[in-house]
């Protein structure tokens, strides 16, 4: 019987043990996008990275869920600028809280794991620099450049401010991932402004495209008129040097055949008689002073295109003969 007995005293507490350590014991299921915040006695003891968490006996030992996740908030706020216009704006950013074990304790030990919490810090400081960027900006600067006023606001949440303190994301242990304007509204009157501006740098671009499309013509009017005074200067050269060539070939004949002339009396006779003979065909024979250039002027008969036309002569000719026979060459005689 002591035996038995001892047996079922053995079983009994182990039995409470066991009901002991599922009664205190800590299970928790960590996923992606979260961190477990290991509490004991009210110490951080570590960061549960995702994963299973399991602890018996563990009664003094809590974990408190963190959100790292990207998050998004917005924000809208009436603001001036730094002329003096009053507009609406609305911005939003994106922040993740930092993952690292020493920034999420930090981050506990501060603003705690609530979102709401963290939510309610973040917006006080993007109302803050909502208000400090507006002043560094005019409404037309403000409309034609977001890109611009966005990074003004990520550089008051990212830099220290003046009296020492740290820059918002580190007071809040977070990531910021963007800054971006979402819209800018303006009053009636401001947004009748803008439209007239607006149409006057439409005309204003407009006038411009047509005085480049004018320049841009005039251009290529002169180009054509130099090529034109191109063309028709190397033509005026052409036919200069050929005229110069051709008056040279026609002195170089000329010369020759004075030479030949010179040189054989015989050739020049024949050449004498053969416009003696042209002259009578025609009809007409005229006597010339014996004093005259005989050379010159049968020069010039050779080169007529009618034998009829008058031949000048340095003294005043007689009246012509109309010969007997016209078949029979005749002497020319003097007067």
């Amino acid at each position: 019987m002591g035996s038995r007995a001892g047996l079922i005293a053995g079983l009994v507490v182990i039995f409470a043990l066991v009901g002991v350590g599922l009664s205190t014991m800590k299970f928790e299921q960590i996923d992606e996008g979260e961190r477990g915040i290991i509490i004991t006695q009210g110490r951080v003891e570590g960061v549960q990275e995702p994963g299973l968490f399991f602890r018996p006996f563990a009664p003094f030992t809590s974990i408190s869920v963190v959100n790292v996740r990207r998050q998004t908030r917005t924000a809208a706020q009436n603001v001036a600028s730094s002329d003096k216009q009053l507009y609406d704006i609305d911005i939003q950013v994106d922040y993740s809280r930092l993952t690292s074990p020493e920034a999420l304790q930090a981050a506990y030990g501060e603003i705690g794991v609530s979102d709401d919490q963290l939510n309610a810090f973040l917006d006080g400081f993007i109302n803050d620099a909502l208000k400090s960027a507006s002043t560094q900006f005019t409404l037309d600067q403000a409309l034609s450049d977001r890109g611009s006023f966005a990074d003004r606001i990520r550089q008051f949440l990212t830099t220290p401010a003046g009296d020492g303190q740290r820059p918002p994301v580190d007071q809040l242990y977070v990531r910021l991932e963007a800054v971006k304007v979402l819209d800018i509204k303006v009053g009636d009157a401001y947004a009748q402004l803008l439209a007239e501006k607006a149409n006057l740098e439409v005309q204003i671009e407009t006038e411009e495209k047509r005085r480049q499309q004018i320049e841009a013509q005039q251009n290529n009017n002169l180009f054509q008129a130099e090529q034109e005074a191109t063309v028709a200067l190397t033509r005026e050269k052409g036919q200069t040097a050929a005229s110069l060539e051709a008056a040279n070939r026609d002195a170089q004949v000329r010369a020759i055949e004075g030479k030949y002339w010179r040189e054989n009396p015989e050739l020049y006779e024949l050449r004498k008689r053969e416009l003696m003979v042209q002259m009578l065909d025609n009809g007409n024979m005229w006597f010339l002073d014996p004093n005259t250039n005989v050379t010159l002027l049968l020069n010039q008969m050779s080169n007529d295109s009618s034998a009829s036309s008058v031949i000048p002569v340095p003294s005043q000719p007689l009246a012509p003969v109309t010969p007997v026979e016209p078949a029979t060459p005749v002497e020319p005689t003097t007067p």
